[in-house]
């Protein structure tokens, strides 16, 4: 007979692109860890907390959505792609996008693209701060970026009325027309107030259509080292909308007079938008691989532990909804003894479960 393969809660062949050996390795469990959270918690009938934009900034809130609402009902029979391409999204770039951590399909048709960021609570920033300011660190990726904006792009055009789309466009038109180079600094630098206030009123025209995209499992240690806090785990969701408005909230608060990472991500959105509701398409691989403004273009942004508190600040945080026992229904058939602990988080499941 053969030995049931290692598994994790709800994950199947049946459900999903990954299953048995494939849901543990170094760049896999980063994901399939995440879905089978939330697979639990839907189950559970628990909702994630929501990072949402709304009266002009971005702040965490319990009850927005279900967790159905973010990786799909059981009566839609959702099945996951992990590393995939969101087929409607295809259209909107002339070039090919790099994949986003999971598609989510229901009865045949792709449903939503998800970016799934598993963080720990502290990182090494917050770790020296009284509990309560403990929080973790987010590194946002171009692709990720992209599909936010693409995200609001596609409701603005099939999903908001004219007048909002039109009002949106006129918008990024008075910024857009500045810039005669995109790529050079100088020029993105003296126009970044006229394009930070564009972006601004287009993210307050799409309020009402934003939509769950970034997962943000946490796992909260006790300070540094690998010991797991009793309450553990807990999901975040952010909206496409509060992923795009952090560059600009962050851009608001800074004094630097230079092209920084914030301002360089603000023009790649007000250019994004403003060629998809103009053309129909944009050039994904020249924005958001591209236009580098002196910096890489490996990440779009990073917000340590300090800064996505003021985000994030919700009494989730400090106490997860989960206990630390849960991994052992999470976890299956010896799952851990396929864990390799080159990771921190898979070395603390798998001290917590030996």
């Amino acid at each position: 007979m053969l030995s049931p393969e290692p598994s994790l809660y709800g994950i199947s062949r049946e459900n999903s692109s990954r299953s048995g050996k494939q849901l543990w390795g170094k760049n896999q469990f980063n994901s399939t860890f995440p879905l089978s959270l939330c697979l639990y918690m839907r189950d559970q009938g628990i909702g994630p907390v929501a990072v949402a934009y709304d009266d002009g900034r971005v702040s965490a809130q319990a009850g927005l959505w279900e967790m159905a609402d973010v990786v799909g009902d059981t009566a839609d029979v959702p099945y996951y792609h992990f590393e995939a391409s969101f087929g409607p999204y295809a259209a909107y770039s002339r070039n090919e996008t790099d994949h986003i951590d999971i598609v989510v399909e229901a009865r045949g048709r792709h449903l939503r693209p998800l970016e799934v960021k598993l963080t720990v609570v502290p990182d090494k920033g917050t770790s020296n701060q009284p509990e309560a300011d403990w929080a973790p660190e987010m590194v946002m990726r171009p692709v990720s970026s992209a599909h936010a904006m693409m995200g609001i792009a596609r409701r603005l055009l099939e999903e908001a009325h004219d007048e909002t789309r039109i009002e949106a466009i006129s918008f990024l038109r008075a910024a857009y027309n500045r810039v005669s180079s995109w790529d050079n600094t100088a020029e993105v630098l003296r126009h970044g107030s006229a394009l930070a206030d564009a972006l601004g009123a287009v993210l307050d025209l799409s309020a009402e259509i934003q939509s769950p995209f970034l997962v943000q499992p946490i796992w909260r240690t006790q300070g540094q080292s690998l010991k797991l806090k009793t309450q553990c785990f807990d999901v975040f969701v952010w909206s496409d909308l509060a992923v795009m408005a952090i560059p600009l909230q962050e851009h608001r608060k800074s004094a630097d007079s230079d092209v920084t990472r914030w301002l360089r991500e603000i023009a790649r959105h007000v250019r994004s938008l403003y060629d998809i509701l103009q053309t129909g398409d944009y050039d994904y691989s020249g924005i958001y691989k591209g236009m580098p403004h002196g910096g890489q273009t490996d990440k779009s942004f990073a917000l340590p532990g300090r800064k996505s508190m003021s985000y994030l600040r919700h009494e989730r945080l400090l106490r997860p909804i989960l206990d630390k026992s849960v991994l052992d229904v999470l976890v299956g058939e010896g799952g851990a003894d396929s864990l390799k602990p080159e990771r921190r988080f898979d070395a603390a499941v798998k001290a917590h479960m030996v």
